[in-house]
């Protein structure tokens, strides 16, 4: 019996130290030693059901400041900031502020408490429901949650995810990740004569995978290994040999989208439930069938570094081409069938250039686009055409310079001006019944 306490106090001073340090590091703002122990915090937390942040943590609020209204933007100066009422609702998560629902760039009409979390720079709302409920993925590393419109946790998992997420009636499609030592973890008919071996890596390698969790209680139903898909067949692992430079991140998957039975039909065998991914580290798309998992589909070569593919309803592919030339990005339109580009944006009178994420939404016949890293959102008018640089329009939305609400950390210690990064820009049409 004492025995038993000693080792349940040995395990509790343990918990309380990490704690401490975090919060301690946290507030006195000790970056490094805070993210070392933060991803322990959560791993406690997730394993005991408890919330130290609740229960000890101290209350975060935003703190807003206009002082960046006399900053220019690259695309906007303060003459003609996006000050126009959206058509739809704007869902954003900016990486310094809690996320929020908008009717113009100057109005919040709802914010999501996010105070039992720590860290809130780093948790990316994936998905918005009707009632309020939101997605949470702590972005990089573990921790995926189901909140309220309150900011209470109805559910969270211990898994490791990445963005973006999509979802059917039933589940979550998470794009997830596990670290294996590569000689010791793979599978042997993936280790040998691969790539990999040849790999030198002092530690362990990164590899996507798709969580599919249930949308009512994050319970797995299974989880889908990317090179396993590839390493199948002889054809596919072929495709992926010849790509394969990264070691320690070989596929880099930042985007899953399960298909409904129309944009499935567009590829050769499609069905509905296919789920079609986006692979940075070798530039490529890939089609996985729902059931065997097999490689059905894939074109790679097409652009750089790329996000957000989207299926349109006339067949073709949208994808966000992070590094095209130039210190630019651009949209680029795919044929399916012919693998080859039908026409792209890039920008004539303002350019856009996000190197890290971007993400492209389709609502009707319109084209948002997400431009992360410069903290814009634009719409490109195309009338439903076939994108073309020359012939297309572009209308400024919104700009994190000119938001109705910025918190106080937009300069730096230097007095330089940072930015924020738009995690996530979601328009959405349809009612959302909480705001009744």
């Amino acid at each position: 019996m004492i025995d038993r306490i000693l080792k349940l106090s040995f395990y509790a001073s343990v918990v309380i130290l990490i704690f401490l340090l975090g919060y301690v590091s946290h507030k006195y703002k000790v970056k490094k030693v805070f993210q070392s122990v933060e991803p322990l915090i959560s791993y406690f937390e997730l394993k005991l059901d408890v919330d130290f942040q609740e229960k000890f943590g101290e209350r975060f609020t935003n703190k807003f400041s206009n002082t960046s209204k006399s900053i220019n933007d690259v695309n906007f100066s303060i003459n003609n900031k996006p000050s126009k009422k959206f058509d739809y609702k704007l869902f954003l998560k900016l990486d310094k502020n809690h996320p929020v629902l908008m009717d113009d760039p100057n109005n919040i009409i709802w914010k999501w408490d996010l105070s039992r979390f720590r860290n809130t720079e780093k948790l990316i709302p994936y998905l918005l429901f009707k009632n309020g409920d939101i997605i949470l993925g702590r972005y990089e590393s573990k921790g995926i949650y189901r909140i309220d419109k309150m900011g209470r946790i109805l559910w969270k998992k211990n898994y490791h995810n990445h963005h973006w997420i999509s979802s059917d009636d039933n589940y979550l499609y998470v794009p997830g990740t596990v670290f294996f030592d590569n000689k010791k973890d793979l599978k042997e008919k993936i280790y040998e004569n691969s790539f990999i071996k040849n790999c030198d890596a002092k530690h362990k390698s990164r590899f996507g995978t798709i969580l599919l969790l249930n949308k009512k209680n994050g319970n797995l139903k299974k989880e889908i290994l990317i090179i396993e898909s590839f390493y199948k067949n002889p054809s596919s692992r072929e495709i992926l040999e010849k790509h394969l430079t990264n070691c320690t991140d070989a596929l880099h998957l930042n985007d899953v989208r399960v298909l409904d039975e129309k944009k499935a039909s567009f590829f050769e065998n499609g069905k509905k439930g296919d789920i079609l991914i986006s692979l940075r580290h070798v530039n490529m798309l890939a089609l996985l069938d729902k059931d065997t998992h097999d490689i059905k589909w894939h074109v790679q070569g097409l652009f750089s570094h790329q996000h957000s593919p989207r299926v349109t309803d006339r067949g073709t592919i949208l994808v966000f081409d992070n590094y095209f030339k130039n210190n630019s990005s651009r949209i680029v339109e795919i044929d399916i069938k012919e693998k080859k580009i039908l026409g792209f944006y890039s920008g004539t009178k303002y350019k856009f250039y996000s190197v890290t994420r971007g993400r492209i939404q389709i609502i009707d016949d319109r084209l948002f686009v997400q431009s992360s890293d410069q903290g814009e959102i634009f719409e490109i008018i195309f009338f439903g055409k076939i994108l073309n640089n020359e012939k297309c329009q572009s209308n400024y939305i919104f700009s994190s310079i000119y938001s109705g609400f910025y918190p106080n950390t937009g300069f730096s210690v230097n007095g330089k001006y940072v930015k924020d990064m738009i995690y996530i820009g979601d328009f959405y049409k349809e009612k959302l019944d909480f705001l009744n």
